[in-house]
């Protein structure tokens, strides 16, 4: 059984952001990190950005405001030819306390919520698919010992690509 990418996107929503009273985010942006997690998914999985083609569903489930953290959930879930089926999941990670006593307070949500889904396909026609199975998908561990290596100037695996 093939195990296809799934990829994270983590975000601070900023005040300019949010687009109705209350400072309240509009659906739309959400929307926009969907489709920045489907052409990660794409790249991973193809070799190409390919093209967001249609929602099955979307769903906006709790309010985003501004100063609110979202990670963001993308995993390929079945294959055709050309097509890519995507499920989304969107969480507020962190808010803000509310404490007017001290606006700069947040709470860290434990268990994050779940503040949008949706279903999508994506599509990479034929001649574009010039890497799939190639990419295997970075751990945390990997990233984070990358970034380690390249502040003390050790050889990364980034540092080994960009010497080609």
């Amino acid at each position: 059984m093939e195990i296809f990418p799934k990829v994270k996107l983590r975000v601070r929503i900023s005040q300019n952001d949010a687009h109705y009273a209350g400072n309240l985010l509009d659906g739309a942006h959400i929307m926009q990190l969907f489709g920045d997690v489907a052409t990660e998914l794409t790249i991973r999985y193809d070799g190409d950005e390919g093209l967001l083609r249609a929602y099955e569903s979307v769903e906006f489930l709790q309010p985003v405001h501004g100063g609110d953290f979202l990670e963001v959930f993308g995993k390929i879930i079945n294959v055709g030819n050309t097509s890519r089926k995507i499920l989304f999941e969107a969480f507020k990670i962190i808010s803000s306390s509310n404490n007017v006593h001290q606006e700069s307070a947040c709470d860290v949500l434990t268990p994050p919520i779940l503040v949008a889904k949706a279903i999508g396909t994506c599509v990479v026609t034929k001649d574009k698919q010039r890497s799939k199975k190639q990419l295997v998908e970075s751990s945390d561990d990997q990233v984070i010992d990358d970034f380690n290596k390249i502040k003390t100037g050790e050889p990364s695996r980034m540092s080994h690509k960009n010497k080609r």
